[in-house]
């Protein structure tokens, strides 16, 4: 009875510490997002995220409408969200956006508070 019991918990739980996105969630991520935040300082409020894969990890940057670029750390996506950091002006700025299809919607937390962004995936 132990050993079904163990076998049991193992099969449920299992899965949720080893889950890890797929190649095919990665594949829908990985481009250029072209991004606008209306409340977003100025010089700010439009740009790109960029999202690569390096070494089978991703990884990224943001650029800036006027081609400044700064690199992203600790890019994560899974079950649909991304989440990545960048550091700009000193300042640590987490982002966090939901995907559906081609579009993307989250924030980006500020020492002003959470900014609300649009972005959309670019065409290659």
């Amino acid at each position: 009875m132990k050993k079904v019991l163990v076998l049991l918990i193992i099969a449920v739980l299992g899965p949720c510490f080893l889950h890890a996105a797929t190649p095919a969630e990665k594949s829908e991520i990985i481009g250029e997002w072209k991004y606008e935040s209306q409340h977003a300082p100025y010089g700010y409020e439009k740009g790109s995220i960029i999202i690569s894969e390096k070494e089978g990890k991703l990884a990224g940057e943001v650029k800036f409408a006027d081609g400044y670029k700064l690199p992203l750390r600790d890019v994560t996506y899974e079950d649909g969200e991304l989440k990545c950091k960048f550091t700009v002006d000193y300042n640590e700025i987490a982002i966090k956006g939901t995907i559906e299809e081609d579009k993307m919607k989250g924030t980006a937390d500020t020492p002003e508070g959470a900014l609300p962004f649009t972005a959309k995936k670019a065409k290659e």
